[in-house]
């Protein structure tokens, strides 16, 4: 395996929580924070690593797509089945969008070596 599929395999399974609670999200209970929670949980990736433009387009894309499905699952409004299981659908891709943007963000990070490490390797 290369590095790209190993570091792109890492980081969708880090987003699989996020996927996992836009997937489990009903609507139906008032203690239910999903834009918060799933911005969190893609956060926790992007760690130490100073955020790209791109990177934090695709946040603000999650989060409006989240804001989106909490206001179709609304308990107090009317509930569109097919809505509902659109804006979800939306919801894991704006996940998708931002899971390559990391990649490359930390493709970028890691990817570029120092000349000192490139100056050690060939006097060895």
């Amino acid at each position: 395996m290369t590095n790209d599929s190993i570091l792109r395999q890492e980081i969708r399974h880090s987003l699989s929580r996020a996927r996992s609670l836009i997937r489990a999200y009903s609507g139906l209970y008032s203690g239910e924070n999903l834009a918060s929670d799933v911005l969190m949980a893609c956060d926790e990736l992007a760690g130490a690593c100073q955020a790209t433009p791109r990177v934090n387009e695709a946040r603000r894309i999650v989060q409006e797509r989240c804001a989106k499905l909490v206001r179709d699952a609304d308990r107090f409004s009317m509930r569109d089945p097919a809505t509902i299981a659109a804006s979800r659908s939306q919801a894991v891709a704006s996940i998708d969008i931002l899971q390559d943007a990391l990649f490359e963000m930390r493709k970028a990070a890691v990817g570029t070596p120092r000349i000192g490490a490139l100056l050690k390797q060939r006097s060895l």
